[in-house]
C-alpha cells in the first residue's frame, strides 16, 4: 500500500501531538493543598506529635515559636532539611509552594482551608532557591547542621536527582561537590545513602563562620558525554 502525502502529514502530527502530551501534563499541572500534602506525607511524623521535633497538626502553641521567624525562614528549614527529617520531608517533587501550604494548614488546618486560593497555581512557578533544572535533571538541595556528629561548623550537603521528564529517581550518578567561599574551601565526592526510604547524595563539609558559601556540583549520569554543573549559595 503506497502512503499519501497527507497520511505522513498525519502520523507526523500524531507523534508530535504524542510528544508534547506530557510536557502539557507537566506545565498543567496544580500544586496540592496543604491538606493533601500533610495528609500524603508530613502525617507519618506530625499526625500523633510522637517526635518532640515534629509538632502535631493543629497544635498552635508548638507551631507559633517557630512561625515567629518567619514563614521563608521556616519552610527553608524544611526544604533542606532539619532535626531528623530529610531534605523536603523525603519528598524531592514537593515544591515551595507545597511546603508552605503545608505548614500553613499544620498551624491551623481550619483557617488554611477556608483561605486556600480559588485559582490553582502552576506547580514550580514559586522561586525555588533550593531547585535546579539542568540537562533534564531536576536537582534539589537538603542542608543541616552536624554539629552533633562532626564538630561546631560542620553541615551536611545532600542532593537528591530526578529525571525531569519522568520523575524517576537517578540512583547510579557520580556526584562531586565543592564547597567554598573568598577565603576557603573543600571538594568531595557526595555518596549515595538511603534514610528513612528516601535516596540522595551527600557528605559532610565544614563552613565556619557566617559568610555565604557556594555550592558547585559536578553530575555525570551514566551513558552521559558530560557531566552537568550546577551551583546553589549556601547560607549557614
Amino acid at each position: 500500500m503506497t502512503t499519501t502525502p497527507l497520511s505522513r502529514l498525519a502520523r507526523m502530527l500524531l507523534a508530535i501531538a504524542l510528544l508534547a502530551a506530557p510536557l502539557a501534563a507537566r506545565a498543567q499541572a496544580v500544586e496540592r493543598s496543604g491538606k493533601e500534602v500533610v495528609e500524603s506525607i508530613c502525617a507519618t511524623c506530625h499526625a500523633s506529635g510522637a517526635k518532640t521535633a515534629a509538632p502535631k497538626v493543629g497544635d498552635r502553641a508548638a507551631w507559633a515559636p517557630r512561625l515567629k521567624q518567619g514563614m521563608d525562614a521556616l519552610a527553608l528549614k524544611a526544604i533542606r532539611g532539619h532535626d531528623g527529617m530529610p531534605a523536603r520531608g523525603g519528598a524531592a517533587a514537593l515544591t515551595d509552594g507545597e511546603i508552605k501550604a503545608a505548614i500553613n494548614y499544620m498551624f491551623n488546618p481550619a483557617s488554611a482551608e477556608a483561605k486556600k486560593a480559588a485559582a490553582p497555581n502552576a506547580k514550580g512557578a514559586a522561586s525555588d532557591r533550593a531547585h535546579k533544572l539542568v540537562g533534564g535533571t531536576d536537582i534539589y538541595l537538603g542542608l543541616q547542621t552536624a554539629a552533633k556528629e562532626k564538630g561546631k561548623g560542620y553541615y551536611h550537603v545532600s542532593i537528591v536527582l530526578r529525571d525531569h521528564a519522568s520523575n524517576a529517581e537517578i540512583k547510579d550518578a557520580q556526584v562531586e561537590g565543592r564547597v567554598a567561599n573568598l577565603m576557603t574551601g573543600e571538594t568531595k565526592a557526595l555518596e549515595p545513602a538511603t534514610v528513612s526510604n528516601a535516596f540522595s547524595y551527600g557528605n559532610y563539609f565544614q563552613m565556619p563562620g557566617k559568610d555565604p558559601y557556594t555550592l558547585t556540583l559536578k553530575i555525570r549520569k551514566p551513558g552521559a558525554p558530560a557531566p552537568i554543573e550546577a551551583k546553589f549559595d549556601l547560607k549557614p
